[in-house]
C-alpha cells in the first residue's frame, strides 16, 4: 500500500472516530537527533467542543543534550497558514527521559511540533524539532 493511500485512511479513520466523539490517539516518532524517541498524541473531544491534547514522549534525551543550550521542551499548535502558538512545555522526567505535557485547544486542523528551547517563555520554535505530527477534525 502507498504512503499516500496509508495517510489518507489514517485522516478517514481520524476523522470518523473524533467526530463520534471518541477519542484518538497517534504514534509519533522522533525526528534527526531525536529519532530514538518516541510517544503518543491523545486527541479527546471535550462536552465544550474543544479537544483536549496529550502529548506523551519516552526515550527523550536531555534537553542540553538534544542540543547546545537547550533547556526545555516546547509544545506548539500550528493551525495552516497561521504562526505556531506555544501551548507549554514537556514536564520533562530526566531518571523516566520522558515528558508529557495537556493542553486544550479549539483547533480542528493543526500540526502538533515539540522543540527544544533555551527558555520555556520562547516566542517561537526553534529549528531543534523532536516531531512534528498533523491532526484532523472536523
Amino acid at each position: 500500500m502507498s504512503k499516500h493511500a496509508v495517510r489518507a485512511i489514517s485522516v478517514f479513520f481520524t476523522l470518523v472516530v473524533v467526530a463520534c466523539g471518541g477519542s484518538l490517539d497517534l504514534a509519533v516518532q522522533g525526528q534527526n537527533r531525536a529519532a530514538g524517541s518516541d510517544g503518543t498524541i491523545h486527541v479527546e473531544r471535550q462536552d465544550t467542543g474543544n479537544f483536549m491534547v496529550e502529548v506523551a514522549m519516552e526515550n527523550l534525551l536531555p534537553p542540553a543534550r538534544f542540543g547546545e543550550g537547550l533547556t526545555t521542551y516546547a509544545v506548539w499548535f500550528q493551525a495552516p497558514d497561521q504562526q505556531p502558538q506555544r501551548v507549554g512545555v514537556l514536564a520533562y522526567d530526566e531518571d523516566g527521559r520522558s515528558g508529557q505535557m495537556m493542553a486544550t485547544t479549539s483547533l480542528t486542523a493543526f500540526d502538533v511540533v515539540v522543540t527544544g528551547e533555551s527558555a520555556p517563555d520562547a516566542v517561537a520554535p526553534s529549528e531543534h524539532v523532536v516531531f512534528r505530527s498533523t491532526i484532523e477534525a472536523p
